[in-house]
């Protein structure tokens, strides 16, 4: 799983950066009626908070003001929420789709596949090869790009970890489980979570696109 976030995977696709307006009138015979525009509606989230060897949703306010104030890796949801306002993923046909986030539109090829969206292209840089990037799961109807942070406190110190979905390796880590994160912190069983200065804080996200 690739410590990314979703703004350095699109960078991935500014090297094909396109204008597709002309395509808003491409003749499509498929039984599907495009465009199908999916726009940015709302982020959720939610915490889990392991300590003594228990784990809960509710965490303690001193531990969220570290996460968003010293951890580094604080997600603010409202803040979130306004920077995606404007953004959308429009499907203009069977095959390609117009992505539109952080000032950039993208124009690539998609596919879904068991109910993820892919979308790819031909890397120019490395003979052609084809770069495949996860853009999140759903259908045409709704779609959601899953994120989350890691902060593990232990007595000395903290650290943490920031990951988000960026290709279809990435599928089994989302959204973050104590189980499926035991790469990215320091502990091994949740009862190895003890002390009064030690926990693991596990934020997710998805940010939730929905058809107009």
């Amino acid at each position: 799983m690739k410590k990314v976030i979703f703004a350095a995977t699109l960078m991935f696709l500014a090297i094909i950066n396109t204008s597709c307006d002309s395509n808003d009138d491409k003749d499509d015979t498929s039984e599907t009626q495009y465009p199908i525009t999916l726009k940015f509606s709302h982020v959720e989230e939610s915490f889990s908070y392991i300590k003594d060897g228990t784990e809960t949703e509710e965490v303690p306010d001193d531990v969220l003001a570290a996460y968003y104030e010293n951890s580094g890796l604080g997600r603010n949801k409202a803040e979130i929420e306004e920077e995606s306002k404007d953004y959308y993923v429009k499907f203009i046909s069977d095959t390609e789709v117009v992505v539109a986030q952080y000032g950039e539109i993208y124009n690539v090829d998609y596919v879904f596949e068991d109910g993820f969206l892919h979308v790819y292209y031909e890397d120019e840089d490395e003979d052609g090869e084809i770069i495949k990037l996860l853009l999140g799961k759903g259908d045409l109807n709704k779609l959601e790009y899953l994120y989350s942070s890691i902060v593990h406190k232990v007595e000395n110190g903290s650290s943490g970890s920031a990951s988000a979905y960026e290709d279809a390796g990435d599928i089994p880590y989302f959204p973050t489980t104590f189980d499926n994160s035991v790469n990215f912190h320091n502990y091994e069983n949740i009862t190895d979570i003890q002390g009064d200065e030690t926990y693991l804080l596990i934020h997710n996200l998805a940010d939730v696109y929905i058809k107009e």
